[in-house]
């Protein structure tokens, strides 16, 4: 069965962009054809497959044309590209950036944000490098998860971010650290600690 989808970008940038995508993360059989600015894409498969297949084609045609508002960034494309010292959870990301002030959240397995993909992929390899240092800590992975995303967006070594938390009331520090409220709850409250002002 085949299924053909039509993109028109704004500039040739895009559709070069488009085109790399495809080619790095599409694993469907394939055939593109471009006329200037419009790009076709006719999948092959069946069912589940060409379905899914047709997704992640409108998702990267998506990604390709950055800075136009919020972007649905594939998981598995993110983490493919990203150069990762060792896995980080996808809300680790989706913090990190809403702690740096660019709303982003996961919701199933897209990352949603208005961060440009590469602001992205740099936040995920820079929290990555984050994660293997703070596993020198007695952190509990959600004491981690926050500790690491706070250190991100302040800029601030873990230990010192850890510190500020604990501080904050947000950690119970003893020979393990973890948090003091629900994770949920301790988002909220580094929202207000965090803003400027």
């Amino acid at each position: 069965m085949y299924l053909t989808l039509s993109f028109k970008f704004s500039s040739r940038e895009e559709v070069v962009r488009f085109l790399s995508f495809l080619e790095k993360h599409l694993k469907t059989t394939y055939l593109v054809t471009t006329r200037l600015d419009h790009v076709y894409v006719q999948l092959e498969g069946e069912g589940k497959e060409l379905e899914e297949a047709a997704a992640l084609v409108k998702r990267l045609a998506g990604l390709a044309r950055q800075g136009r508002g919020v972007v649905q960034i594939p998981l598995l494309v993110l983490f493919r590209d990203a150069n990762l010292a060792r896995p980080i959870p996808p809300d680790a990301v989706a913090d990190a950036l809403t702690l740096s002030g660019v709303a982003s959240h996961v919701r199933g397995d897209v990352l949603e944000t208005s961060a440009p993909y590469e602001e992205v992929l740099k936040t995920a390899e820079a929290l990555s490098r984050m994660y293997e240092e703070a596993e020198r800590l007695p952190l509990t992975p959600q004491a981690r998860k926050v500790a690491v995303a706070y250190a991100y967006a302040r800029g601030v070594p873990i230990e010192k971010a850890v510190e500020e938390l604990a501080e904050a009331g947000l950690l119970n520090k003893g020979s393990v650290i973890s948090l003091r409220y629900p994770l949920e709850e301790v988002r909220r409250r580094l929202q207000s600690l965090n803003r400027p002002g």
